[in-house]
């Protein structure tokens, strides 16, 4: 054996040494454990840069790097009310609905995530790009004092022009406009960004990920949608700033999405986040007065918790709520989601509720934009389908939706897919609503979507080759990458 094969099997071996001491002090989950093994034996050297830039885990060191989203901490002093209210209001709603399972979901935001039960709200829900804009456009005219936007894509489109001419128009009327966006979601050109902050508009890339002193960060995507206006009015859902949301693009004929208009209290909370997030981008502190507090009574009360997620997070708090939802139901669980790559727990309790008696439906879209999650929700859309589950593919267009109704007694809306990058990577945020006749309206309107869906069988999986289901499991293997 010759000199230089010596000393290449030597470096072989520290190579395979380190790379398992990191995997291994990062305790994940095994499945990515082993996903990022097969990129280092595929990719060897280069697999280990990989893992460094994008890979690592964050949670551990977050503290010393990023403020977390303890809201209740962070609002102590500017909202006491809120915070002081929330005992009697989780009392007025368990005598309300005598659900114990209501009980347990406020109590699990507000421990993994400090969410705080607001009520006093009003929702509006948008199913259509053009009705969620329409409105957007006028609520921004609207403002007085400030604008608040986070989104994951903001394109430089018709749509987005329309919405740089209201802003400019606010800037000059003295409005505060503040923009983040999510630099690997989209590509902004420095001209684009020049002449915006020309007009006045700051505009950032979230926490700066392109900046090489943060490239470890490059894997965890900004995934919100977040518009606050005047700390008054709000807005949360799937859609992104672009013209796609309205009418499909050029890729699809048509786009269904969930997004909500939200006034009240909860606004306050959604301010809140985006300071944080703003704060962790500028190092700038966003000094605004609360807006204050009403002090409505009665059944007029709509209570609602908005939770977010993300490396900066001390749990995984929106998949421990969306495990929450499944496993409390007792009738009914819809579920709509673009991209369905569960883990082991959240398809265990899928399959335990359908295999209870629990009606379970999930809606994914018929239009593909990305080949590799869609292969890989394959592999556990056949042991669903075993257990009891039903599934349906969307239609009339893409799918978009981040929903979740249980009994027809709450639902979630927000950003995150049902997908291991939404519960683990990404930035996320979720609204959990405890309201029979909005969950009811979310439940027609999933039925609604039933008659624009194909039902996928046990017979229709039954059919698919042998070559396909091994592609389907190799990207399996790389579905916590994805």
């Amino acid at each position: 054996m010759s000199w230089w094969n010596s000393l290449f099997i030597f470096i072989l071996y520290i190579y395979i040494s380190i790379t398992i001491f990191y995997l291994l002090l990062d305790n994940r989950e095994t499945a990515t454990t082993l996903s990022w093994l097969l990129v280092f034996i595929f990719f060897p050297f280069g697999g280990i840069l990989v893992y460094f830039m994008v890979g690592r885990g964050m949670r551990k060191k977050v503290g010393q790097t990023l403020v977390r989203q303890n809201l209740e901490k962070r609002m102590q002093e500017i909202h006491q009310t809120i915070i002081d209210q929330q005992k009697s209001d989780m009392g007025w709603l368990a005598e309300k609905y005598s659900l114990f399972e209501h009980k347990k979901l406020m109590e699990l935001l507000y421990r993994n995530s400090d969410s705080i039960l607001t009520r006093n709200t009003d929702i509006k829900i948008f199913f259509e790009g053009a009705d969620k804009f329409n409105v957007l456009l006028d609520d921004l005219f609207s403002a007085r004092n400030y604008i608040h936007m986070e989104y994951f894509i903001w394109k430089s489109d018709p749509l987005s022009h329309q919405v740089v001419e209201v802003l400019k128009q606010k800037v000059q009327q003295g409005v505060d406009v503040r923009i983040l966006y999510d630099s690997i979601g989209n590509y902004l050109s420095k001209r684009y960004l020049k002449k915006l902050r020309g007009m006045g508009i700051k505009i950032y890339p979230y926490y700066n990920f392109q900046s090489p002193l943060k490239i470890h960060t490059l894997n965890y995507r900004n995934h919100r949608k977040i518009v606050v206006i005047d700390g008054g009015i709000g807005y949360i859902g799937g859609m992104n700033m672009g013209k796609e949301y309205i009418d499909g693009g050029e890729q699809f004929p048509a786009w269904r999405d969930t997004h909500m208009r939200i006034k009240g209290e909860a606004v306050t909370v959604l301010q809140e986040i985006f300071s944080v997030s703003w704060l962790n981008t500028t190092n700038e502190y966003i000094d605004i007065c609360p807006v204050p507090i009403s002090n409505h009574t009665g059944e007029s009360l709509l209570p609602v918790q908005v939770t977010t997620s993300g490396p900066d997070s001390k749990w995984e708090s929106i998949k421990q709520l969306y495990f929450l939802l499944i496993s409390s139901a007792q009738k009914t669980i819809f579920i709509n989601t673009p991209y369905f790559i569960p883990d082991a727990s959240i398809v265990m309790a899928l399959k335990t509720a359908a295999l209870s008696g629990i009606d379970v439906r999930i809606m994914l879209t018929g239009f593909l934009d990305k080949r590799l999650p869609y292969w890989a929700a394959l592999t556990y859309v056949g042991e669903l389908l075993n257990a009891g589950v039903k599934i349906y593919y969307y239609q009339r267009g893409f799918m978009h939706a981040k929903t979740i109704v249980v009994d027809g007694s709450s639902c979630s809306i927000g950003t995150a897919n049902m997908d291991m990058r939404s519960f683990e990577l990404n930035y996320e945020i979720n609204a959990l609503i405890y309201d029979e006749s909005l969950a009811g309206d979310m439940e027609s309107r999933f039925h609604d979507d039933m008659e624009n869906a194909r039902e996928f069988t046990r017979e229709d999986y039954a059919v698919i080759g042998r070559a396909k289901q091994l592609r389907n499991s190799l990207a399996r293997l790389f579905a916590p990458l994805l």
